[in-house]
This record gives C-alpha cells, sequence and structure tokens, in this order.
C-alpha cells in the first residue's frame, strides 16, 4: 500500500509495482489532454492581441516545465525501485505535474468549479478518469503534509 512520509528532512514515498505502473499509466493517459488543463488556466492579459503574444511567447515555456516535471516523476516510478527518496526539488515537481493532471482529467470529466463532488453522480465516479483525480488527490495531499510536517 503506497505510503508517504518524512525522515531525516527527506520524503520517502514507498509504492509497490502495479502502483507505479498504475501512476505511469495515469501520467501518460493524462499527457495527452494536459493541453486541456491550460485552457483552465486564467488569461494574462484581457486584450487578445496581447493574450496571443504571451501565448505564443510563454506558453511553450511553461509546457516545457510540465513535461520536466513529468519526467521527475517518470524517472523516479521507473527507477524499479519500491522506496523512493525525493528532495524537496523533485516532491515541488511530483506536485506540480499532479496539479496539473489533475486539471486534465477534471477537464475530461467536465468540471468546472470547486464543490462538484456533492454532486458527483454514479456515472461520473465511474469514469476512469475519476479514479485517476482521486489518486493523485491522495498522493498529492500525502506529499503536502509530509513537507509540512
Amino acid at each position: 500500500m503506497a505510503s508517504v512520509l518524512k525522515r531525516r528532512g527527506r520524503i520517502q514515498v514507498r509504492l509497490d509495482e502495479p502502483e507505479r505502473t498504475a501512476i505511469l499509466d495515469i501520467l501518460e493517459r493524462l499527457r495527452a489532454h494536459l493541453s486541456r488543463a491550460l485552457a483552465t488556466t486564467p488569461r494574462a492579459y484581457e486584450d487578445d492581441t496581447k493574450q496571443a503574444e504571451y501565448d505564443r511567447w510563454v506558453r511553450p515555456e511553461i509546457e516545457r516545465g510540465y513535461e520536466a516535471d513529468l519526467d521527475v516523476i517518470r524517472d523516479a516510478l521507473r527507477s524499479g525501485d519500491e522506496l523512493l527518496v525525493l528532495t524537496e526539488v523533485q516532491v515541488f515537481a511530483w506536485l506540480r505535474a499532479f496539479n496539473q493532471l489533475r486539471l486534465a482529467a477534471g477537464s475530461l470529466l467536465g468540471i468546472t468549479e470547486d464543490g462538484w463532488e456533492t454532486a458527483a453522480t454514479d456515472e461520473l465516479r465511474a469514469q476512469p478518469e475519476f479514479g485517476m483525480l482521486m489518486a493523485l488527490g491522495w498522493l498529492q495531499e500525502e506529499l503536502v503534509a509530509a513537507l509540512e510536517s
């Protein structure tokens, strides 16, 4: 069973082989939808021309940053180690990546605002992206709690 804790100032994530495989699968399945999550990002400018220029110059850098964060997770999970000892920099990469992946899952589920959980239907809960959203959310919460401890 997955666990996250802090020991000697380092975050330790324990994941067995099926859990590592599942997270890698989630990452790859949602990665293709990260551009949908970018569409939910607030605009930098009200003016469409300025926003287009911003998107042209800044968006590629943002996307490279997301891909770099995903690479940090891939590298750790593909190491084959059950116990992953992460630096603070790696933990923040995981948190940023999980946030973007959760936005992608939420976008695929049609979630547009907070409080959606109370109105979630059985049909929504049956979708694979719902499970992905919950798994990523749990891991994200555990990482934050470990950082704060």
